[in-house]
């Protein structure tokens, strides 16, 4: 069996950038890990950032995969109609959108879990998990972030469905809203992340759901 995996980072994102590239090394060592894990199952993952891949070439870019089902998690800015990559919008519900056919699409962007997921639902994709409201990163506090960002990625793998491996990510966010040393402010953005999560599509999935041949 094959785990088709695709990450997409924003490594030139204002502010986030350096984030986004913690994000996707996290992601590939979780995936490299699944697979040496499970000797039956051969990671097929492809991973980009803002020099290989734009709004021209993202179709061409995800067909190398998207004939099945694939996981896909992106990391950086976004609206609720837009995912953005360098200031371009890479996605969008009138742009790239049908590229997602078949995904398991997990994002850390700002209200991208609105218009945009609900038109890649439309068009075929298995689920969507992401924030309706901001997706906020604290400064100073990418390795915190990144730890609750990474939980969802980690319990999906462990074998979680969708909806428990959200659970244990609002649980992460949970440990840092109630966790005394951080500021005030902090804590409070890690609640609006948590109050903002969404899932959308099929939550009960797992990753051997997305498995293919």
């Amino acid at each position: 069996m094959k785990l088709k995996a695709i990450v997409i980072a924003d490594d030139a994102a204002d502010d986030i950038g350096e984030l986004c590239v913690l994000l996707r090394g996290h992601t590939n060592q979780l995936l490299e890990q699944f697979g040496q894990a499970n000797d039956d199952i051969q990671i097929d993952k492809i991973s980009y950032c803002h020099d290989t891949i734009n709004k021209n070439n993202l179709s061409e870019k995800i067909s190398l995969v998207n004939s099945n089902n694939f996981l896909c998690c992106w990391y950086g800015h976004g609206t609720d109609e837009s995912f953005d990559m360098n200031h371009e919008k890479l996605v969008t519900i009138v742009d790239n959108h049908y590229s997602f056919t078949n995904a398991l699409i997990y994002t850390f962007s700002c209200l991208n879990g609105g218009a945009l997921a609900d038109v890649l639902i439309n068009n075929n994709a298995k689920a969507f998990v992401g924030y309706i409201g901001n997706a906020n990163c604290p400064y100073g506090l990418d390795d915190v972030t990144c730890g609750i960002v990474m939980s969802f990625v980690s319990s999906l793998l462990d074998g979680k469905t969708i909806k428990d491996a959200v659970d244990e990510m609002k649980t992460s966010y949970e440990n840092a809203i109630f966790n005394e040393e951080l500021e005030p402010f902090q804590r409070s953005w890690f609640q609006e992340n948590r109050d903002g999560i969404t899932i959308k599509g099929d939550g009960t999935l797992t990753i051997e759901d997305m498995l293919v041949a």
